[in-house]
């Protein structure tokens, strides 16, 4: 299962908890060194990563079964002042999502679920984990 949406803390507890749940091993793709861990775990049956680094998505979407696409961050003024902090901080750059909606166009059998806000990705985590 590949799993697009903000880093952070709440991502972090949701692939947490996601893995948890489907008994399979969350691989932060900071933990590979290269392209062959990256074969390695594509061609491993069951397990939860990210997809941040766009060099690893063609062989992870390749195999996964299922993208998840969530959006964590509470829709109210919180979540807002977040939102604009991080726009306006140089450094910081809020993930580009835009190729979820074409990764079934290159991945036909891949499932895409968009979660967007953290009440439905709770809901599915509890449906489907």
């Amino acid at each position: 299962m590949v799993v697009a949406g903000a880093p952070g803390e709440q991502l972090t507890a949701f692939l947490t908890r996601l893995a948890a749940a489907l008994d399979v091993p969350l691989v932060p793709l900071t933990d590979l060194s290269g392209p062959a861990e990256l074969a390695a775990l594509a061609a491993f049956d069951g397990w939860v990563t990210t997809a941040d680094e766009e060099w690893a998505r063609p062989a992870l979407l390749a195999r996964a079964e299922v993208l998840l696409q969530v959006e964590l961050e509470a829709a109210g003024f919180a979540g807002r002042v977040r939102r604009t902090l991080r726009r306006i901080r140089s450094d910081v750059r809020p993930p580009d999502l835009g190729w979820v909606g074409t990764a079934t166009l290159e991945h036909p059998g891949l499932d895409v679920v968009l979660l967007p806000d953290p009440d439905s990705a709770e809901s599915w985590l509890r449906a489907n984990a």
